[in-house]
């Protein structure tokens, strides 16, 4: 069976603010079915997400056509995740997805794969899968060994898979192609986003420092702390592009992902768009994604 493709949400974020429910209908038109959500708003209440319940969005997605995999968790703790489980268990979701996470020192590395592990039980148990999407910064090391492989190797299978997002992969100089034949059989799922030639100067984030120096914190021997992302985020507009129009290569993932049983979906992601609005910039990305192979609707 081929892998699914996917919007993650994330993508039209800003309309979602105004009316969740007709950004899901948009993005339902421009082709997608799957959808993966992105974090709650920080007004949401309890068991809300963008001021919807889950059986509002279960609702909406079957009157959309549209089916809802999972979704972005935001501090991830014992305390919480009941909440997140709840919610996605009564859609019939697939997934809870770390949507990032930090390791500054080993013993807290240690401390959060126990973490991952208890939580990741809970989700087996509630008929999820727990999982964690990468950026770049999980290629530090530790003892000489990579942050990555540590987390695969201190959690168990059955509770903890990866989104693997090829985009941060390769800004962070790793080849995706050598993860998903090393770590294949532990990714639930890509996530491919789309990086423009022009821009191409500024791809390496281990020396993004030289064109914003509020980016000074990051360097590679230092492993990050946990702000630095947040902080470069908004002088990172212009370095995303829609997929198919910028220099990332979609097909090699998409064929050796195929090779692995347990890849289902490959999730399209917009961090931002020079577009005049979200759903222009989705449906052009899903247009252009109709020419790689070995992919299903």
């Amino acid at each position: 069976m081929a892998i699914k493709v996917g919007l993650h949400m994330y993508s039209v974020r800003e309309y979602m603010r105004v009316d969740p429910f007709e950004a899901l209908e948009k993005c339902v038109k421009a082709g997608y079915r799957y959808f993966s959500l992105p974090l709650k708003a920080k007004t949401d209440e309890y068991g809300y997400l963008y001021g919807k319940t889950a059986p509002q969005w279960k609702e909406q997605a079957k009157k959309s056509g549209a089916v809802i995999t999972g979704g972005y968790i935001r501090d991830i703790s014992l305390e919480n995740a009941g909440e997140y489980i709840d919610f996605y268990k009564s859609l019939e979701a697939e997934h809870l997805v770390i949507y990032i996470d930090y390791f500054p020192e080993r013993k807290v590395l240690d401390e959060k794969c126990r973490l991952y592990n208890e939580i990741g039980k809970r989700c087996h148990e509630a008929g999820l899968k727990l999982c964690y999407e990468n950026h770049y910064h999980e290629y530090q090391k530790y003892d000489d060994s990579f942050i990555f492989d540590l987390l695969m190797e201190q959690t168990d299978p059955n509770y903890f898979s990866v989104y693997l997002n090829v985009y941060w992969l390769m800004r962070g100089l790793v080849n995706p192609l050598d993860v998903l034949k090393k770590h294949g059989d532990r990714i639930a799922a890509l996530v491919q986003e789309d990086y423009p030639l022009d821009q191409v100067d500024k791809f390496n984030m281990w020396h993004f420092d030289r064109y914003h120096p509020i980016a000074k914190n990051i360097q590679y021997e230092s492993v990050l702390k946990g702000n630095e992302i947040e902080n470069i985020h908004p002088v990172q507009c212009e370095l995303f592009t829609e997929i198919g129009t910028g220099m990332l290569p979609l097909q090699p993932q998409i064929d050796i992902a195929n090779e692995q049983k347990t890849i289902q979906y490959v999730f399209l992601k917009q961090d931002f768009t020079e577009m005049e609005s979200e759903f222009d910039s989705v449906a052009v990305s899903a247009q252009n994604y109709h020419s790689v192979r070995g992919v299903e609707w």
